[in-house]
């Protein structure tokens, strides 16, 4: 019988066949533009010269396993014991730009393997989405700390923090903090604030209030029942019930 290998994070290798990046791979059909291929791929989100604290956001258009390869010949890297080191490759959607790339996309790379694939699974289990990131997932790295190295003439290990926000909070932020919703809670002609009709069974008065904003953007009884996490009839019971009349959907 072989042995199972556990790299620390989450990755196991058995008997030599377990770790297959292909079954991890999880890719978005726009991830990368077609600049980004013919200059050499998205840039790393890190240089080797950022300080402590750098930090590095935005959504993840691409998430891959991978074997790690020598940064001079490509060549892939293993363990002493022959097992292959994984990584995890994730390309970022960021506001970055570089004017030295031609119709640059803003696209970059963060490279998470050694110690940090704990990090990332970490992160991952405290924002409730599982031991990775996924698809539209939004994710913050930041260069936390250096760990000395165990081996002489080796750099110290860089150690990176994470926070993943799962897409549907995310979409739910960005949704409420739209200015044009702001502008509506503005409008004397809206009676949200005042009205004292009694609530929906299950919606609190927030979350009311939270249906009528999305409504007022266009949203439909489905989306924001799934932005919110209720049923479409809840969502359809409290626009009426916030209007005083009967649903408007």
């Amino acid at each position: 019988m072989f042995g199972t290998q556990n790299y620390g994070g989450g990755f196991t290798q058995q008997g030599g066949a377990s770790y297959r990046p292909q079954q991890a791979q999880q890719q978005s059909a726009e991830s990368l533009s077609l600049d980004d291929v013919m200059q050499g791929g998205a840039p790393s989100a890190f240089s080797k010269d950022d300080p402590i604290g750098t930090s590095v956001e935005g959504e993840i258009v691409e998430i891959r396993a991978e074997q790690q390869t020598d940064f001079t010949t490509g060549e892939p890297l293993y363990y002493p014991n022959g097992k292959p080191k994984p990584q995890v490759v994730i390309h970022l959607q960021t506001t970055m730009t570089d004017p030295n790339r031609i119709g640059d996309s803003g696209i970059r790379g963060v490279y998470v393997k050694g110690y940090n694939i704990g990090q990332l699974r970490l992160a991952c289990r405290q924002a409730g989405v599982g031991d990775h990131p996924n698809v539209g997932d939004h994710l913050k790295a930041t260069f936390a700390r250096t760990q000395p190295a165990k081996t002489r003439g080796f750099n110290d290990a860089k150690i990176y923090d994470y926070i993943v926000t799962p897409k549907k909070t995310a979409d739910l932020t960005t949704a409420m903090n739209d200015p044009q919703a702001g502008m509506t809670q503005q409008q004397p002609a809206q009676p949200v604030q005042q009205v004292t009709f009694s609530q929906p069974a299950g919606l609190t008065a927030q979350e009311r209030q939270q249906v009528l904003q999305l409504k007022s953007l266009g949203k439909t009884p489905q989306e924001i029942a799934g932005l919110l996490g209720k049923t479409v009839d809840q969502v359809v019971n409290a626009v009426g019930a916030g209007s005083g009349q009967e649903p408007e959907f």
